[in-house]
């Protein structure tokens, strides 16, 4: 592991503090609706193929959202008094909840929630993520063991009309 945080007390968060900074390409990689924890991921490879670290934004429980499915770099930060207030009562949420303002360019989207974490290691972009549990539904030939009588080769067919 290289780095990782994870904040989750109220004395964490200042009105305006900016928590977390990269120049990377962050995509919504996983969203679960019964545990609300919404994971951004920047991947491992770049687009000229070389091998970067793998890091994974962590949101939970989340109670509104608004994002885009791609950052090109990207800023989390808490949000000012002006923003909090705002957007409680545009999503009619609690004070009880954090709001996270990600800034990537012209960009200003919000996660209502109670905590954020990040983490940067050296696994590979389809393993799953340290910080939480998401069934791997990106990748369908996990979800079915090779030993299994149904391949997903089978899967694929079968649902192809004829």
């Amino acid at each position: 592991m290289r780095s990782a945080a994870w904040l989750n007390k109220n004395d964490q968060f200042a009105p305006g503090k900016e928590l977390f900074r990269s120049k990377r390409r962050f995509s919504v990689w996983a969203y679960a609706l019964s545990h609300s924890q919404l994971l951004l991921r920047a991947r491992t490879t770049t687009d000229d193929g070389r091998r970067q670290p793998r890091i994974d934004i962590l949101f939970k429980p989340v109670d509104a959202m608004k994002t885009r499915m791609d950052y090109d770099g990207l800023v989390l930060r808490c949000a000012t008094t002006e923003e909090r207030e705002r957007i409680l009562g545009q999503t009619n949420r609690t004070a009880d909840n954090q709001v996270f303002i990600i800034e990537s360019g012209e960009t200003v989207d919000y996660v209502v929630a109670r905590a954020v974490g990040w983490q940067e290691d050296d696994q590979q972009d389809r393993e799953p993520s340290a910080l939480a549990f998401f069934v791997p539904a990106t990748d369908p030939t996990r979800l079915l063991p090779s030993d299994s009588p149904t391949s997903w080769s089978a899967v694929q067919a079968a649902q192809i009309p004829d």
